[in-house]
This record gives structure tokens, sequence and C-alpha cells, in this order.
């Protein structure tokens, strides 16, 4: 598929946390992330290799990158429809400059070790925000605030809930003003303009929550879904006068797109080996065995 942002079915835009149940396969890019088949994080399709997360999500994970999955194509959690295609993660792309205590460049990709395949129905990529610089994304506070926002996950429906549903779950919020008195971090400070936004409603009750985290908050634009943030933290869920916070999409696209561009590169020449007899881990193992008689030559000089 080349085109971004479309679903195979109509998605019903209603009221995670003080949402409702998401009608079957209304969000083909929505990635449900697995350690050990446990559930912890969600993230979205940005290509049929490439999924967009938060940095939180997998940052205390990179060394057991063998036990982590990706199932794309199911509503329900482990794949329990039967509709979903499982993949492994090959590498994660962790922001340089993320900082785990304050949450700020909250924003990860990881790289599959085989695409998924998206001539599926319930499969497709969600678009990005276009706009690039970063002068324009203060200066419009994209997405503006007030703007109509969908978020999804499979994250906690209640507090009283300790784990996430089973079932991927929707809420539509707004966009909230960064100069809001809602607007603030766990520790009551007013969030960083450039790499976050905030989210909500008036008199809370709707909201991400534990389980949501790495998923897309998304807006219509041009008639397709486009990814404008990343549910990365906020205070309690759901509470008055708490919006979620976000990282900020459309800020770190440059970031983005270096990924896309490495990835195409080597998907390109990975291709092109696997046609002329050897696929990648042959090639490495070549590699390996040249570097090792190197080194005997050298020592034996």
């Amino acid at each position: 598929k080349s085109s971004c942002g479309c679903s195979s079915n109509l998605a019903i835009l209603a009221r995670i946390f003080g949402g409702e149940e998401v009608s079957t396969y209304s969000w083909g890019w929505i990635v449900s992330l697995y350690l050990s088949n446990k559930y912890f994080c969600s993230g979205s399709l940005i290509s049929s290799n490439l999924i967009l997360t938060a940095a939180h999500c997998i940052i205390y994970e990179l060394s057991k990158l063998s036990q982590i999955t990706a199932i794309a194509g199911s509503n329900r959690l482990s794949n329990r429809d039967g509709q979903g295609q499982l993949r492994h993660v090959y590498e994660v792309f962790i922001h340089p400059d993320y900082d785990n205590k304050l949450k700020v460049n909250d924003i990860a990709i990881i790289r599959l070790s085989r695409p998924f395949d998206m001539s599926s129905s319930r499969l497709s990529i969600v678009c990005l925000p276009n706009i690039v610089t970063a002068e324009s994304i203060a200066k419009l506070e994209y997405p503006i605030p007030g703007t109509n926002l969908v978020l999804i996950g499979w994250g906690r429906t209640e507090n009283s809930q300790t784990n996430p549903s089973t079932t991927l779950q929707q809420v539509t919020v707004k966009a909230v003003a960064s100069t809001s008195s809602d607007c603030m971090t766990s520790a009551h400070e007013m969030v960083n303009i450039n790499v976050h936004f905030c989210a909500g409603v008036p008199g809370g009750g709707k909201d991400a929550c534990q389980g949501d985290s790495g998923g897309p908050i998304m807006a219509f634009v041009n008639d397709r879904w486009q990814i404008v943030g990343i549910t990365s933290n906020g205070y309690e869920c759901a509470l008055p006068g708490h919006s979620g916070i976000y990282t900020r999409v459309a800020y770190y696209i440059p970031f983005i797109e270096t990924i896309k561009d490495q990835n195409q590169t080597l998907y390109s020449s990975v291709t092109a080996s696997t046609s002329n007899g050897f696929n990648r881990w042959q090639m490495q193992v070549i590699k390996n065995i040249v570097f090792i008689i190197l080194l005997l030559i050298v020592s034996n000089v």
C-alpha cells in the first residue's frame, strides 16, 4: 500500500480511559509490543518494518531485544482473535537526547527483523506531519489548541484496574494550549512547548492511562489520519485539571526521516545480496570470517 493514514473500515469517533471499544480493524497501524509474551507498550507503523513508539517504553529493554515481539493487525492483545501478524525486533533507535527523568525527547523507532505483510486489509501505515522546522512548530503550536484528536491504546480503562484492556480502546480529546494551567507535568511544571503538547477534555474523565504508552494520538488532516503525538506521560489518569502529555511528533520529523532513509538503504542492500544468493546473516558470517583471518595474518607478521 502506498497510501498512509487510511483504514479499511470507517473509524467511528467515540468518547482508553473514558473511551470505548474500537470497531474491528479501524486503526491498521497500531502495534502491540511484548516482552517474553507479556504486553508492555504500543506503537505505530510508519513503514512496513518501522514502528514509532516512546523511548521510555524500551530504554530499559535494549539488552532483551531477542525477547521482544510486535503484533499488528489485531485489536486484541496477544492476538487473541488470531488475525494479527507477529514479528521480532531487530534493533531500536532511541533519540540521542532522550532524558528519562524529564521524559524529554521521548521517542524511539523500532526496526523489525522482517517487514509486515502490508497487502493485508487489516494493516496500514499512519501519516506523519509535514511541518518540519522548529520555528513553525513553536509558532503554530501544532497540533493547534482546540483540535479534535483521537487517542488509541490498550491501557487501563478505570483507575481500579491493574491490567491493560484486552481490547483496543479509543477516545476523542482536544489539543490543549501550552499556556493552560491544565498543561503541566507531574512535577507541576509547564511542559516544554517544542517537544511536548497536552491533550484532554475540560473536567477530566478522558485520557491515556497506564498501558497506553508509546501509542498514537492522531488528527484527521486532509482526509487522512496523521500521528501528531506519542503517548508519553502525565499526572495520574483523567483527573480534572491535568491533561495528558504527548511527544510532539512534528518536532522530530528530521530524526524520523533520517532513520527511514537509513532503513531504505539497508533494505535495498539486503534485497540485492539476497537476490545474489546470500542473505543478510550469511553475509555477516562471511565478514566475520574474513575479519578473523585478517587478524591472524597481522598477528603472524
